[in-house]
Parts: structure tokens; sequence; C-alpha cells
């Protein structure tokens, strides 16, 4: 496949920098030694250096966050090499590390400060309900390779983890107001303050907008959340978060132009506490526990439209009473994104740190309940699992450390998964690393994957039969599916370029993936009217492997001036798929695009005044085979943001931004054929004060 121009001036720009990699250690000074190398947790729970981590880390701070004018998190992953993100619609999102996903990704944990907001029911993230301000994000650290021993189950292809703004550090707020295209309007908040001993902040928002040109998507939204510490003692700390995010949105697919939207309302709340006391010089104890709650409501099939459907699959246009009838059976409704999920967790955690090793290891518990009327119609489903996890580095020498995690979990459903991840550190200096690093992890399914179960039922049926029967078998439970496991071999360099301010970072991979699981047709059990009688059920039934490389180049160039590339080769090879869809072992190739080829970005920030700030961004993605989108071609993305500020009083300063995405155009389609991605211009006035 072809690269654009733009993607090919990436290597030569690295390799001429290549003299400057291999003469830096000789111009060296002392103070060059003490630049600031970024810290890292969500590794492996050890506050490290990313030189010291044994996997590769991409960290977007709070400037890329500001200078990219992103109004989402998956936009914001587009600046991570490897990483495939899509609009579904406009107001719902996917976003996949090394591709082979659906509208619905699944093999990736997302935490905010630690708390997992994995729903079980719909086994993925629903972006649009996460009660959160994008102004209160500090940064977000993505593991790029799977973190299972660090994370557990969900973070199979890796873990990202936003974290938020310390209430402690801040002091003031903030209002911000927006308007763009797609009638797009928001409103944020914040405020930060301290009594005595408390820390607190207050956030909340309003977002809306009204419609694409096709399908007149909508959203409507307003979300309220509290954070904040409680220090009783030098030694103590308590953390607690809640939020609420309440609203709609238009859900569907747009591969069909005469697709009708469906209306989805949510409700979502959450409730984190984290305890900290350092017990020793050496040692930290951590609790926490959280709870999590999501309700999802699509209406109920009307009348009218259920006959119309009925009348398509009988022949014949049914009587009233039949149809009202079968509405009762079956609770139709005209999207599958209904029901309730709770998510219950808690943890003990010890830190300690020794003269060569440093050691971190805990016990967590979590509960996960789900109930659907069109998900789980066997009624409400419950999985239980513990988990037992460690890590271990050992710097037994000053080039060279040892890191070792292991993860153990055991589910309710006698289902057991075993991970473990073993690096080789090699430190040719103080501001670089060498990693040689093997992984097994293995994921244990879904709530979803494991029980989703729809079946649709008939009333007596005059001349055909005299009782309720089975119409149609659509899906079927699977409750002895196996965990899926993902082998990765790979070798990681990374520098931090301290007389240039630049850091390089480059990760070379296979990850061989096995037993996983996907949809697979087989015979149904109980003849349906319909028919053919066959079902849907989720099954161990397919593999592929991913070889590639990833590279990440950010510079300082000027203190005015910095910028940042990316750029990821993946070639992912896979046999075809026996998906057994006629009930003939039928398979379903799917060629080279699973994963799209070539993925890369470009980030530039400019601050010419102090109180200007102009950044352009650009995304490249190669041809891709979304699961259930279809092949999607490769597109280019340019976006640009410029930001003007007025210091008003020592305590004020006003912003005004206009950021507009694909500046450049064309219009290209994303996940689906008709899900089109315009020129989109977004104006924001922020109000601050300190």
């Amino acid at each position: 496949m072809n690269v654009p121009l733009a993607s090919n001036r990436l290597i030569p720009l690295l390799l001429v920098s290549a003299p400057v990699f291999a003469s830096e250690e000789l111009y060296l000074s002392e103070q060059d030694f003490f630049t600031d190398i970024p810290e890292i947790t969500s590794a492996t729970r050890l506050t490290q250096k990313l030189t010291d981590s044994p996997a590769s880390i991409s960290i977007i701070d709070r400037d890329m966050i500001t200078g990219s004018g992103a109004r989402n998190i998956p936009d914001l992953l587009r600046l991570v090499p490897g990483f495939q993100s899509a609009h579904v619609s406009v107001n719902k999102f996917a976003t996949t590390y090394h591709g082979v996903s659906d509208n619905f990704p699944r093999r990736m944990e997302v935490m905010v400060d630690g708390r997992s907001v994995y729903v079980p029911m719909l086994g993925t993230v629903d972006w649009t309900s996460l009660g959160l301000n994008m102004d209160d994000i500090a940064r977000i650290e993505v593991v790029r390779g799977s973190n299972v021993p660090t994370q557990g189950a969900n973070a199979f292809m890796g873990s990202i983890n936003i974290i938020t703004r310390e209430p402690a550090a801040q002091s003031g707020g903030y209002v911000t107001a927006g308007v763009g295209s797609l009638d797009s309007q928001a409103v944020t908040a914040s405020h930060s303050d301290s009594l005595a001993n408390w820390n607190y902040r207050i956030s909340g928002g309003h977002e809306q907008n009204d419609h694409d040109d096709i399908y007149h998507d909508r959203l409507r939204r307003n979300y309220l959340s509290v954070s904040g510490s409680y220090t009783p003692s030098l030694t103590e700390t308590l953390r607690f978060q809640a939020g609420i995010d309440r609203g709609m949105t238009n859900v569907g697919q747009a591969d069909d132009l005469d697709y009708e939207y469906v209306r989805r309302k949510h409700e979502s709340n959450y409730q984190y506490l984290r305890y900290q006391n350092l017990y020793s010089n050496t040692g930290t104890l951590q609790i926490s526990a959280f709870h999590n709650y999501l309700n999802l409501e699509t209406p109920l099939t009307s009348l009218s439209d259920l006959t119309t459907l009925l009348a398509d699959e009988l022949g014949y246009t049914p009587e009233d009473a039949f149809v009202r009838h079968f509405q009762a059976l079956n609770r139709t409704r005209d999207d599958v994104e209904h029901g309730k999920t709770h998510t219950y967790d808690a943890e003990i955690q010890l830190t300690e740190q020794l003269d060569q090793v440093s050691l971190v290891a805990g016990l967590g518990y979590r509960m996960e309940e789900a109930v659907s009327d069109v998900l789980f119609q066997a009624g409400e489903e419950q999985e239980e699992r513990w988990r037992g996890f460690a890590n271990v580095n050992w710097a037994w020498h000053p080039e060279w450390q040892f890191n070792s995690g292991v993860m153990y979990e055991h589910s309710s459903e006698n289902a057991d998964a075993f991970s473990y991840r073993h690096a080789l550190i090699h430190h040719p200096s103080q501001q670089s690393s060498i990693r040689l690093g093997y992984s097994l992890s293995e994921r244990l399914p879904s709530l979803q994957e494991r029980f989703g179960n729809n079946a649709i039922y008939a009333p007596p049926i005059p001349g055909l039969t005299d009782q309720v029967t089975l119409f149609d078998q659509v899906t079927g439970s699977n409750p002895d599916l196996q965990p899926e496991r993902n082998r990765t071999y790979e070798i990681g360099y990374y520098r931090n370029l301290a007389r240039q301010s630049a850091s390089l970072d480059v990760r070379i991979f296979r990850e061989e993936m096995e037993s996983m699981v996907d949809s697979y047709f087989t015979l149904a059990e109980e003849d349906s009217l319909l028919g053919p009688d066959r079902i849907i059920i989720k099954e161990n039934q397919y593999s592929w492997t991913n070889e590639g490389a990833e590279v990440s180049f950010k510079q300082q160039l000027t203190p005015e001036f910095w910028y940042l590339i990316n750029y990821a080769y993946i070639n992912t090879r896979n046999d075809p798929w026996v998906n057994n869809k006629k009930l003939n072992g039928s398979k379903v190739s799917f060629g080279d695009s699973l994963t799209a080829e070539h993925t890369a970005s470009l980030m530039l920030n400019w601050r010419p005044k102090p109180d200007l700030n102009l950044s352009a961004m650009y995304y490249y993605m190669d041809t891709m085979n979304w699961l259930e989108g279809g092949i999607r071609d490769s597109y280019e993305r340019t976006d640009l943001r410029a930001a003007h500020s007025w210091q008003l009083d020592s305590q004020r300063d006003l912003e005004v931004a206009l950021t507009v995405q694909n500046a450049f155009g064309p219009s290209y389609a994303e996940f689906y054929e008709y899900n089109l991605f315009d020129r989109r211009y977004w104006l924001q006035l922020s109000l601050r004060h300190h």
C-alpha cells in the first residue's frame, strides 16, 4: 500500500537525526543528566522513569491536549502510534490498538485515575457517559502492548489511564463556552479550593449537537463531578471522586441511507475512594474501592413498524391484537444498547522500595452485573472475579535491571487466567534504555460474550400453531468460552536527548493471538418458525499475528516551538476465519486490512508571542477493514488551531480559540460507508481565575 508523501517524510527526518543520537553521549554535561525524564505508574503500578519501564508508554500531556483542539479522548489517541480511532457516528467512537476491531472494541482497558470505566454489558467503553471535563485532565498514560499483568484481563492489548489534575495543586477555576459545526454547543465550568486539610474540585458541563447531513444524529448531555483529597497527617491521604452524567444520543449504523437512527438515553454515576498510608520510609499501603453504574434506554419498536416487519416475515399483515401480543412477549426494541449494569471493585495494594528491589503486590475483587431484555433475555447475569498481582523490579547493576509482573484471575464461572511479563532492560547511559520483553496474557471473556442471548417468540398463529412458539433464535450464550491468549515478543528503545530537548521511543514487536473470541454460526437446539435453524454464539475459533514497528519522536526545538512525530507499521496475518455462516464450514477472508498497515501523526505547536498559540495536526490512516463497519479507504486529515489570550488582571485571563478539523478536506468515510467526516469548526471562549 502507498503511504502519502507527508508520511514518507517521517523516516528521513529520523535518519537525519541519527548522528545526533550517536554522538550525544560525548557532549553531555553534568547538568544534562538532571533533565527530566517523565515518570509514569501505569506500566507496573510502580513509579518509574520511562527509561525503566518494561513497556512502551505514550504520554499525552496537558500541552498536547490543549493544542490538539480535540473534543473527545478517542480523537486524542490519534496522537499515539499504533492506535486507530474512528467516529462510528457523530457521537459514538471506537478506538483500538493494532486493529482487528468492531464498533465495540473490547480488548483495551480504559481507566480514569485508576478506576476502570469498562462497561461489562457492552464489553467496551461508552465515551459519551464518562462525566469528565477535558480541561480537568492532567495527562493520559497509554501503555502500548499488553498490560494484563498490571491491570487485568481488559488490558489485553494495552491500557489507557486518564489522570485528572490534583485538586490540591489547583486554586480557582474556569468557565468555557463554545459553538461549532453540526449545531454544536457546550458550556463547562470548574472550581477548586481548599478547606483546612480538605482540597476539592467541582466540575460540570452541558453539551449538545443536532444533526449530520444524512442521519440527523443528535446529542444532549449534562454532567457533574466532584473530586478531592483529605490529608489528616503527613503520611495519610484519602482521595474521593463521584460524578453523574445524564443525556441522550442517537445510535445506529451508517451503512444504509434508509436507516433511521435510534434515540438512546443514558444515565451513569460513579463513586471512588482511595486511601494511601506511608507506613514506613520504604513502604506504602493503598486501599481502593469504586462503583460504576450505567443505565441505557432505547425505545420499544412502534406497533406500526413492528406490523411492517412481521408482514415481511409472515407474508401477510397480522392483526393488531397479534402485534401487541408479539410486542408483549419480546419487548422488541429499535436498538440493542438497552439495559442496566453495575461494577463493584475493591483492592488492597502494598508497595516496598528496598535497596535494589522495588516490589508491588496486592489482591482485588470485582463483581459485574448486567440486566437487559435485549442482550440478556435469560435474566440478570452476574460474574465475580478475584485477582492477585505482583510486580518486581530488580536493578542489580547501574546498567542493568530486570522486571517481572504476574496476574492471576479467577472467575465465578470456573474459569482462570494467568498472565505474566518479563523484561530485561539495559541502560547504555542514564538517558537511554534498550528493552527485551516477553509476555503471555490471557483475557477472560466478558459478560456480553459469555452470556449474551436473544430469542424471538410468536403468539399462536392461526393455521400454524396454537401456542407460543419460538419465532427466531438470534444469539445464544456460551458459558464454556475459554480465555483469549496473546504472546508478545518485543524490543524497545527509549532515548532522552537532553541537549536537543528531545526524546525518541521505538518499539519492534510480534504479537501472536490465539483462541480469540468472535461470532460463530451453529445449529440451534430448538427449531424455529423462520429458519434456517441456526444461531450466533461466541467461540474461541480465531487467531492472527501482528508484526511491526512504532516510532515516536518529540522535540522542543525552541522555547516557543515543539513538534511530535508518530509512525506505526503493522502487518497483520490471519488465515480465513471459519465462521460457519451457512452451516457448511464456510469461511470469511479479510485479506491484509484487518489492521491499518500504516498510520502516522504529526503535531506542531508554536507560541510566537506569550498571548498567541498556534498548532497544526496531521493524521494518516491506511485502509482498514472494521469488522462491523466494512472496508474503509485510507485518509489524510489536517486540523488547525489558533488561540489568543488576554490577561484581564492579576487573577483572571481570557482566551479565544478557533479549531478547524479536516481543514483542507476532502470529506472521508469513517467506520461506516455513509458516516462522513467533513470540515468542522469549533470556536471557544474560556475565562479562568486563579
